[in-house]
């Protein structure tokens, strides 16, 4: 019934890794570290996932580590967790966490540089971080049975410091900032598992979330009205500039969807990757074990984006293979059909590696 984290790039620094072979090396009983590498064309996202046993069969340290890169030109987001899982018998597990967002900042040219109109360079300066709850509870029937089942509820509540500034500059002088701001955004995020076993060999799971939002996640990252009154005025008569502004609109949803939806340790191939803040997504799936070392699941996740953004669909299959008592590994691959309400559907691919080893 015991699980730990269980989730799956970009580059881990150095003290990412510190921290994890330092938690990773507490006196326990019992230790499991998993590690998931993620990748689509341009996005890149590595987890490194544990927990070590402090007291036999009931309390456990939770911890890790996810760094995920969303698109080619942002900046890498970073996010720590620790926490404990405590189980009260054989059948309820209690779970809870903090979670921490570094800060990250991301510079976005919006418009060239134009000496002959007299116009310096004019650029976005992002940035966000996050400080978080997640506490959770979690049922298993835990017989031998032929139908056996368990469900769990979670409940997430994170807060999100977001910055943006607009800054001039030449190439003869120093950057000059134009507008400055910062916005303060809360999320709380309700959720619910469900799974059934049949016969042992056959799992029938559905998983679903809902996002309530301090305001609308859109207009906390959107430009205000006096800084959209300086761009039209300045720079938007430069069609190249025009579709500067537009993809950096498109990447500042995308991080926010990313980053603000609460579930970076959740994205792999099998969950997505946001292309914007969600309203809720549903998640079902059906896992068959083929043999007591492999096992197949198929999966389908719907996301419905907050209100203007569409919605987006996953497809995805995921193959575990257990090499030893200590050793598993798996892979997963996933199409995902994001549907824009007035644009054309975009497809991705995806993919992930992981394993997990138990000491």
């Amino acid at each position: 019934m015991r699980q730990g984290i269980r989730r799956g790039g970009c580059p881990l620094p150095p003290w990412g890794l510190c921290l994890l072979v330092a938690l990773g090396a507490v006196s326990a009983p019992a230790a499991t570290l998993t590690t998931e590498l993620s990748a689509s064309q341009d996005s890149r996202l590595l987890t490194l996932l544990g927990d070590a046993e402090l007291r036999e069969n009931e309390t456990f340290l939770t911890f890790g580590y996810s760094g995920l890169r969303p698109q080619s030109g942002t900046a890498t987001t970073h996010q720590l967790s620790v926490g404990l899982d405590q189980a009260l018998n054989e059948h309820w597990l209690l779970s809870g966490s903090v979670q921490v967002g570094l800060p990250n900042t991301t510079r976005t040219l919006l418009a060239q540089e134009r000496p002959r109109l007299e116009l310096p360079a004019l650029s976005a300066h992002t940035s966000s971080s996050s400080q978080g709850l997640v506490l959770s509870a979690g049922y298993d029937s835990g017989g031998l049975s032929e139908v056996e089942y368990g469900f769990d509820v979670g409940l997430g509540l994170t807060r999100y410091p977001l910055k943006r500034a607009l800054v001039t500059h030449t190439a003869d002088t120093e950057p000059t900032i134009i507008f400055r701001q910062q916005e303060r955004l809360g999320v709380l995020r309700p959720s619910l598992g469900a799974r059934l076993t049949l016969g042992g060999d056959w799992e029938l799971g559905l998983r679903g979330g809902l996002y309530l939002y301090s305001e609308d996640p859109l207009s906390a990252g959107q430009f205000t009205e006096e800084e959209q009154q300086t761009l039209t005025e300045r720079y938007t008569r430069v069609a190249e500039d025009r579709g500067l502004q537009s993809a950096f609109l498109k990447r500042l949803y995308q991080q926010l969807g990313t980053t603000v939806a609460t579930r970076l340790t959740d994205v792999n191939a099998t969950s997505g990757l946001p292309s914007a803040p969600a309203q809720f997504d549903v998640k079902p799936s059906v896992t068959y074990r083929f043999s007591a070392k492999v096992r197949g699941q198929l999966s389908y996740l719907f996301t419905r984006y907050v209100p203007g953004q569409g919605h987006g669909h996953v497809l995805g299959t995921r193959w575990t293979v257990r090499l030893g008592e200590p050793l598993r590994m798996w892979a997963a691959v996933a199409v995902q059909a994001d549907v824009p309400e007035a644009t054309s559907p975009v497809y991705t691919g995806l993919a992930t590696l992981g394993a997990e080893y138990t000491f």
